[in-house]
């Protein structure tokens, strides 16, 4: 019964070697010397040894004399290499002693050993199994990458799966939530009842909104349109945007400075500053303030995000930025983590062409900060700067039918 060589382990398959020489001697010579622990094939001349590539994948190293009729040793190493098929297949140039410029030229033309004639059997034995050895080392980390190539695609496919499953009843959660308020009597205990469905069922949004957000960011397959926008706009959006749950724990906002242009994306820079402000409410105390504020030196613009927190333990903020880096600060509202912020802060950042920091001030506190290319103002700003109505976050308005863009009731020392 003849064994299926693809299917057996590398370990353990039979090689395949094919012997490629004009003279009928050599090549019957080399067959004898390997058949006994692998399986031989034979061409005559160049082109009959490409014909025999083409056909049969199983190949897996090729011995070539160099100085054949008609098409050469060297031309048809230029084939091999040149056809994706077989551009990595081990291939060991057989020589006449006195030609080493041909070997030399063979060597950069991509062969991977050669032998002299006349032939040294355990030189020879011993070069092949060398070449035999890394492809089979070549083979299995080629087989790990599809591995890991097909499990990462699969693990996407996952992710986006269950996310796009868990926001549909996350919006009908969201809806009846809704209804509930305008049904339901007013009553205490009913409205904590709605307002802790609704905290859960943003919170749960939060984490699907991140997890989504990564595999894009591992993937390589975030959209990211960068343009000029004014820092002004932004750190506008994302404090009224965070008034609220500020106002909760009795946290002030304050912008200071906030002048200059830098070119990113508009709602991913958005997205990075409201990942930040939120961090900060997020384990900030009761009754402190958090500090917004910008500047641009040396072509960069940078944004800071200061508060009066418990800082970082110094052992834990090589955590910063890391990809579910958990510490032992907590929220100080009972607030939920996914571990994500920052790290989507980071890749964000650097997809913008930015880079990411944070200082801890003798104070105390902690001070997040991101830097990106300083740009000049747009010179017609309705037709392509700062941030269009469309990147501007929406509330809803008293009668809930229409959305108004979010404008600023903050503390703010700019002019």
């Amino acid at each position: 019964m003849r064994v299926n060589q693809d299917i057996l382990p590398l370990e353990d398959k039979q090689h395949h070697l094919l012997v490629v020489d004009d003279d009928r001697i050599n090549r019957e010579l080399l067959m004898h010397l390997f058949e006994r622990d692998y399986h031989i094939s034979t061409a005559g001349g160049g082109r009959e040894a490409l014909d025999m590539l083409h056909e049969d994948p199983t190949i897996d190293l090729v011995m070539l004399d160099i100085m054949m009729p008609n098409m050469s040793g060297l031309d048809v190493l230029g084939e091999i290499r040149e056809t994706p098929a077989t551009r990595n297949l081990p291939v060991i140039l057989i020589s006449a002693m006195a030609n080493t410029r041909d070997v030399v030229n063979g060597l950069r033309l991509g062969a991977n050993d050669y032998i002299t004639k006349p032939v040294d059997v355990s030189v020879v034995v011993a070069r092949v199994k060398t070449q035999l050895m890394v492809k089979r080392l070549l083979d299995e980390r080629q087989e790990t990458i599809t591995e890991l190539t097909k499990a990462e695609k699969l693990r996407s496919q996952l992710f986006r799966i269950a996310s796009h499953d868990l926001k549909t009843p996350l919006s009908n959660i969201r809806m009846a939530e809704h209804l509930l308020r305008k049904m339901l009597p007013e009553d205490k205990s009913t409205n904590q009842t709605l307002d802790t469905i609704k905290l859960t069922v943003e919170s749960m949004g939060s984490i699907i909104s991140n997890f989504l957000d990564m595999v894009e960011l591992q993937t390589g397959q975030m959209d990211i349109k960068l343009k000029p926008i004014e820092f002004k706009d932004v750190v506008y959006n994302v404090l009224t945007q965070y008034e609220i749950a500020a106002n909760k724990k009795n946290i002030k906002l304050e912008m200071q400075e906030t002048d200059g242009w830098v070119t990113a994306d508009a709602s991913r820079l958005i997205q990075v500053v409201s990942n930040l402000v939120s961090n900060a409410i997020k384990y900030s105390p009761e009754n402190t303030t958090i500090v917004v504020s910008t500047r641009t030196e040396n072509g960069r613009g940078f944004i800071y995000v200061a508060d009066q927190g418990p800082g970082i333990p110094e052992d834990e903020r090589e955590k910063l930025y890391t990809e579910f880096g958990k510490l032992s600060t907590r929220p100080t509202g009972g607030e939920s983590s996914t571990g994500l912020g920052l790290w989507i802060v980071k890749h964000l950042t650097n997809a913008q062409r930015g880079e990411v920091g944070v200082d801890f001030p003798e104070s105390g506190g902690a001070t997040f900060w991101i830097s990106l290319p300083e740009c000049p103002p747009p010179s017609e700003e309705n037709n392509f700067g700062g941030l269009g109505e469309a990147d501007k976050p929406k509330v809803k308005s008293k009668d809930d039918e229409d959305t108004v863009p979010l404008r600023p009731k903050l503390s703010s020392h700019d002019s």
